[in-house]
């Protein structure tokens, strides 16, 4: 017989491993996309029988082809129990408190007591109260007659400024003289006899006082003419005058003081 070439059998291999891979490879992504599904998958097979050699693939080729397998029902998923009602739980009961205890029966004379006391604290406290009261309006008397004080100095030192001020301007209006002197008599002076013969000649500077009746209280010499007789005709001249009395601003007479220039010539 002649020698049968390996290529067939070599594609056939390759082409059966093709498959094999691709049949793998989707059943890897239907397991990985549906891993939780109970539907049994049905058994693949595979027809191994293109590996066994050409004359025994003949002889099963000669073979009548056997029948298919039935595919077996799935079996029904069991229903799962349906889960039996819990009772609901009992409320806890909270527990049980202290025991109230009665308290001891207390004395009578400790609690006629204790009110004793509770009734002196009270009346100390408003005792206290009362004295703090009374010494805060003893306290505020205090302070009203201190200020009542500080206003009636204020009030006199006002007044005596007042005063002052008052007993300053009149006595500034009695010195000021608001009216002067009038004149009522002047005579003039005589020229000595001895001076005019012997042809003496002067001036005399008299400073006189015009009193309050308007005669003229005081006289003297203060400038003199260089002539003892001419001063003294000018002093004895200047007594003789007669004045109406200075007035001052209140309008009382006032003294008045002049200076008066008298001159002695020979014609």
């Amino acid at each position: 017989m002649p020698p049968r070439s390996s290529h067939p059998l070599t594609w056939i291999c390759v082409i059966f491993i093709t498959i094999l891979l691709h049949a793998v490879a989707v059943a890897w992504i239907v397991l990985e996309r549906e891993p939780e599904s109970s539907i049994e998958d049905e058994a693949v097979l595979l027809d191994l029988s293109i590996l066994l050699a050409p004359e025994k693939r003949i002889e099963e080729a000669s073979k009548p082809p056997k029948p298919a397998p039935v595919p077996t029902p799935p079996l029904p998923e069991p229903t799962p129990p349906q889960p039996e009602p819990t009772p609901p739980k009992p409320e806890p009961t909270p527990p049980p408190g202290p025991e109230l205890v009665k308290p001891p029966a207390t004395d009578p004379n400790l609690l006629k007591k204790q009110a004793e006391e509770k009734d002196r604290q009270a009346a100390l406290l408003k005792k206290q109260a009362e004295e703090k009261a009374r010494a805060a309006a003893v306290q505020k008397e205090k302070d009203r007659q201190r200020e009542l004080a500080k206003k009636r100095v204020a009030e006199k030192m006002r007044k005596d400024r007042a005063a002052k001020a008052a007993a300053a301007k009149r006595a500034a209006e009695a010195k000021r003289v608001a009216v002067k002197p009038g004149s009522v008599s002047r005579k003039s002076p005589k020229y000595p006899s001895s001076s005019r013969r012997a042809g003496h000649q002067g001036t005399t500077i008299i400073t006189f006082v015009v009193g309050t009746s308007g005669r003229v209280t005081s006289a003297r010499v203060t400038k003199s003419s260089g002539h003892a007789a001419l001063d003294q005709a000018a002093i004895s001249a200047v007594r003789t005058w007669r004045f109406t009395p200075a007035r001052s601003g209140l309008g009382h007479a006032v003294p008045y003081t002049y200076k008066q220039s008298i001159p002695f010539r020979l014609e």
